[in-house]
């Protein structure tokens, strides 16, 4: 009777036991999460981190200091900062700048499925102090060594596809820096953007081609498709490569009208 007694009393101390390493994992991730939602290429304070994990400072401090031991973060150049490695930002990719909508996450995932590569959906504006800027709303990508290139958040626009497409469709008033000073494309280079509807980009790892999402002639979004070189190597599948977001751009730009139609 005594030795069943024990027994009985096994169970719910087991389970505490495992409930503990569940919430430090909970915890961790969550401190990681906050990192690359304050920003995946800059530093934070402490206070910053555990206020968007949800966390007291010190909880945060002392799981900033794990994430360091496993290379998930890095101090930072100022005291008390921290930032993700470049093995974690590549892991977990850049945050997007506002949450999609479902028409978005649909075209995204059934552009996804008719192609196989890494998608993404940019919205463009003009801030100051910033000046032409491309917010990620969403990035769909399997494959995590490909997702900061399928993100298209290059400092320069003329280096990306999404970038390009940017600059050759939006009027030169939104096509500046916060200064005024004017971005631009190469004359041929806007002419083949504009006239196959499609801007193309490369890294030493991936490709990546573009195309605009258009209300009438305006330019609300871009639509971006990467994938390894050997996803280009053969000329028939690039031209795919080139339609499917083209027809997806314009489905979606399409579904647009017409619910602002029915909301007016």
């Amino acid at each position: 009777m005594p030795a069943l007694a024990a027994q009985q009393t096994l169970p719910p101390t087991a389970a505490l036991s495992a409930a503990q390493p569940n919430r430090s994992a909970r915890a961790f991730a969550r401190v990681v999460r906050a990192l690359v939602q304050l920003g995946a290429d800059t530093e934070h304070q402490v206070a910053d981190i555990a206020r968007t994990a949800g966390l007291r400072p010190g909880h945060a401090s002392r799981l900033l200091l794990t994430a360091v031991e496993e290379h998930f973060a890095e101090h930072g150049g100022r005291y008390g900062t921290y930032r993700l490695t470049r093995d974690a930002t590549a892991l977990f990719g850049p945050a997007p700048a506002r949450p999609a909508t479902p028409e978005i996450t649909e075209a995204l995932h059934r552009l996804h499925q008719e192609t196989g590569l890494a998608v993404a959906w940019h919205e463009p504006g003009w801030r100051p102090g910033t000046g032409l800027h491309l917010d990620l709303v969403d990035v769909l990508c399997r494959q995590p060594a490909l997702r900061a290139d399928a993100a298209q958040l290059h400092s320069d626009l003329s280096r990306t596809a999404a970038g390009r497409i940017a600059l050759a469709y939006l009027p030169p008033q939104m096509a500046s820096t916060a200064d005024g000073r004017p971005l631009r494309l190469p004359e041929h280079l806007v002419h083949a953007v504009t006239d196959s509807r499609i801007a193309a980009s490369r890294t030493a790892s991936t490709h990546s081609l573009a195309t605009p999402v258009q209300r009438g002639s305006a330019l609300i979004a871009t639509l971006t498709v990467t994938g390894s070189p050997a996803a280009f190597a053969d000329p028939l599948t690039v031209q795919e490569h080139a339609v499917l977001p083209r027809r997806a751009a314009a489905r979606t730009s399409l579904s647009r009208t017409a619910d602002l139609r029915q909301t007016a």
